[in-house]
């Protein structure tokens, strides 16, 4: 097909199911660097579940909308240049930080501080923080994905009163690292 260049990539199963969202979960998805990965987390909560985004800008929202609007879930998203979640104490489950073309580590350190802050505060006890960083492509012409020096992602978590916080899995592609409201 001639077209098939200007296609969105399918769902990356593995992106979707290392961030161990569930049906009826609520997730929040903090930026909006792959459309693709909040389409499948969207389509894995289901009716049941809810959805929602913390974006940085207009862009990420538009990528956000169509997302939810492709795959047929609700998303409560809102724009918050400053990091702050404006969503109620201990309303979601999970929130899942997309990372995966460095969008996130890019951002100033006092906004990344800011947001995990409020990412911990908008947890339920028990709940999860994922952080799905992209490492770059594979093949002779790839490039690694570059941040910033001194940027850590275990590091950051632990400082924001996560515990215990781990690194899942490292794949080719993709690092997860995870964390637990205590």
């Amino acid at each position: 097909m001639l077209f098939r260049f200007f296609r969105q990539p399918a769902i990356d199963p593995l992106q979707v199911s290392m961030t161990g969202v569930k049906m009826g979960e609520k997730f929040a998805l903090v930026g909006c660097d792959d459309p693709v990965l909040l389409a499948g987390l969207g389509a894995k909560v289901g009716l049941s579940g809810g959805a929602a985004a913390v974006l940085f800008d207009e862009h990420q929202a538009v990528l956000a909308k169509r997302a939810a609007d492709r795959e047929g879930f609700l998303l409560d998203a809102k724009i918050a240049r400053d990091g702050a979640f404006a969503f109620d104490d201990a309303a979601f489950d999970m929130v899942v930080v997309d990372d995966t073309k460095a969008g996130f580590a890019a951002r100033d350190a006092g906004l990344r501080s800011s947001v995990l802050a409020h990412a911990y505060r908008v947890l339920r006890k028990g709940g999860r923080i994922e952080i799905v960083e992209g490492l770059g492509g594979t093949g002779p012409f790839a490039k690694p994905t570059e941040r910033p020096a001194g940027y850590d992602a275990s590091t950051m978590l632990e400082e924001a009163g996560y515990k215990p916080v781990r690194v899942l899995a490292e794949v080719t592609n993709f690092r997860f690292v995870e964390g637990l409201k205590v």
